[in-house]
C-alpha cells in the first residue's frame, strides 16, 4: 500500500511537473504575442515618424543653390529644420532599436524554437534598420555642420549609399523572417 501511495504520488508530481512546464510555454508565448503587439504599436509610430521626416529631409537638400552666398543664406536659414530633422531621426532610430530589443527578449523566452529564430531574425532586422536611420540623419546634420557645399553633397551622397545598403540588408533579413513565418504558418496564427 505504501508502495503505491508513494508510486501515485511520483506519478502526480511528475504530471504537475508537465503541467507547469506547457504552462509555462503557454505563458511565454502569451509574453510573447504581447511583447509583438507592443513592438508592432511602436514600429507603426516609427514609420508614421520617419515618413514624415524623410519627406522634411528631401524638401531640405531639394533647391537649387548656384552660389557660396546663397549656400550660406540658405544653411543658415534652414538651421533649425535641420536640427529638428537630426532629432526626428534620432527618435526614429531609438524606437527601432528598443523594437529590436524587444524581439531580441522574445528570442530568449521559452516559445517553438522556430519562433526563436525568427525573433532573432526581425531584433537582427530592426538593428540594422536603426542603424540605417541614424546614418541617414548626417545628411541634415552634415547641413548644419559643414560650410563647403562641394564636401557636403560628397557626404550626402556617401550617407545615402551606406543607409541604402543597410535599408537592402534589412529587407534581406526580413525576406529570411518571412519564410520562417512562411514555412510555419501553425505557429503566427494570426
Amino acid at each position: 500500500m505504501k508502495i503505491t501511495n508513494k508510486l501515485n504520488a511520483s506519478i502526480i508530481i511528475i504530471a504537475a511537473l508537465f503541467i507547469i512546464i506547457g504552462c509555462s510555454s503557454a505563458d511565454q508565448q502569451g509574453e510573447a504575442n504581447k511583447v509583438v503587439d507592443t513592438a508592432n504599436k511602436k514600429l507603426d509610430d516609427a514609420k508614421d515618424l520617419y515618413s514624415k521626416t524623410e519627406t522634411r529631409n528631401t524638401a531640405l537638400f531639394n533647391v537649387n543653390i548656384q552660389t557660396i552666398p546663397q549656400f550660406i543664406y540658405y544653411k543658415t536659414k534652414v538651421a533649425g529644420e535641420a536640427k529638428s530633422i537630426v532629432a526626428d531621426y534620432e527618435k526614429v532610430s531609438e524606437m527601432l532599436k528598443d523594437v529590436s530589443k524587444q524581439y531580441d527578449d522574445i528570442s530568449r523566452m521559452n516559445v517553438n524554437e522556430k519562433y526563436k529564430e525568427y525573433a532573432k531574425i526581425k531584433s537582427n532586422e530592426f538593428a540594422t534598420r536603426a542603424e540605417a536611420v541614424a546614418v541617414r540623419k548626417g545628411n541634415a546634420q552634415g547641413l548644419a555642420e559643414i560650410d563647403d557645399y562641394r564636401i557636403l553633397m560628397q557626404k550626402f551622397k556617401e550617407n545615402n549609399d551606406k543607409s541604402d545598403k543597410l535599408f537592402k540588408d534589412a529587407e534581406d533579413t526580413a525576406a529570411k523572417a518571412k519564410k520562417i513565418e512562411e514555412e510555419n504558418k501553425e505557429i503566427f496564427k494570426a
